[in-house]
C-alpha cells in the first residue's frame, strides 16, 4: 500500500516545487491552482495559490497546496522527518547537497554506528529530511 507526503504551505508551493525538481530532478506535472477551478468569490491572491501538485521522487509522491484565503493556516509539524534511503551513496550526496541549500539546520553525512553515510536537514521551508545509505 503506497502512502504519499503532503505538504501544506501558506503560499510558497509554486517556489518549493520549482526547488524540489531541481534537486531530485523531477517534473511536476499536475499542477492546479484555486483560479483554475472557477471559484470566482476568490480573491486575486487566492487564485494564484496552489490547489493540488505533486512529484514523483524515487516512487514516492510528494503532493503540494497552499492555503487559500478561506482556510486557516496550520503551522508546519516538527514531528515529522522524510528519510531518503539509498544504495548509491554518490545520489545520496547529491540529494543532500541539494537540500542543504540555504538550509535552517544541517547534521553534516557521515558514517554512523548504522550506516557509512547519514545526515540530516531541515531544508529552508522548514522540511525535515534524514539521509540514510543502505
Amino acid at each position: 500500500m503506497p502512502i504519499a507526503t503532503y505538504f501544506t504551505f501558506d503560499e510558497e508551493s509554486q517556489e518549493a516545487i520549482q526547488f524540489y525538481e531541481e534537486v531530485f530532478e523531477t517534473t511536476c506535472q499536475d499542477l492546479v491552482t484555486y483560479g483554475s477551478l472557477g471559484m470566482p468569490d476568490l480573491d486575486e491572491k487566492s487564485q494564484k495559490l496552489v490547489m493540488n501538485a505533486s512529484l514523483v521522487v524515487e516512487g514516492h509522491t510528494i503532493m503540494f497546496s497552499d492555503t487559500p484565503s478561506f482556510m486557516e493556516a496550520t503551522p508546519y509539524g516538527r514531528t515529522v522527518s522524510l528519510v531518503i534511503e539509498l544504495p548509491d551513496a554518490a545520489k545520496l550526496t547529491k540529494y543532500f547537497e541539494g537540500l542543504a541549500k540555504e538550509a535552517q539546520k544541517v547534521m553534516p553525512l557521515q558514517q554512523t554506528e548504522w550506516s557509512e553515510l547519514f545526515g540530516q536537514v531541515t531544508d529552508k521551508f522548514g522540511i525535515s529530511w534524514s539521509f540514510n545509505l543502505i
